[in-house]
């Protein structure tokens, strides 16, 4: 079992992310040479339940999170992919939440 680490101010829970698919990891690796800098995905347990994922770019790492939940098998994928393109067009910061939060658009992937 994955241990659980508190992670930074957000009153989230983090976990080391599983294994990326090659096509996503692929993406990840092409986006920290872009960068120069690493680019961290991790899977989180938040109290916020529309919260889908968020993209946060520091000077020394880019920092992509996604809600640990259970709605299905690889759901995160698309929330994943969609942050790293966000970062690769220079967006310093994202949120992804739920279609039915006020802020929310269209959640990728459906």
């Amino acid at each position: 079992m994955a241990q659980r680490k508190p992670a930074e101010a957000s009153g989230s829970q983090w976990k080391p992310v599983e294994v990326l698919p090659r096509a996503l990891e692929a993406k990840r690796r092409s986006l920290e040479r872009a960068l120069g800098r690493p680019v961290q995905v991790r899977g989180i347990c938040t109290p916020d339940p529309g919260l889908r994922g968020r993209l946060l770019v520091e000077p020394d790492r880019v920092l992509i999170e996604y809600q640990i939940a259970e709605h299905g098998y690889f759901w995160h994928v698309p929330i994943i992919e969609e942050l790293l393109n966000r970062a690769a067009r220079g967006e310093p910061r994202a949120e992804l939440r739920e279609p039915d939060d006020a802020d929310a658009g269209s959640p990728p992937g459906r």
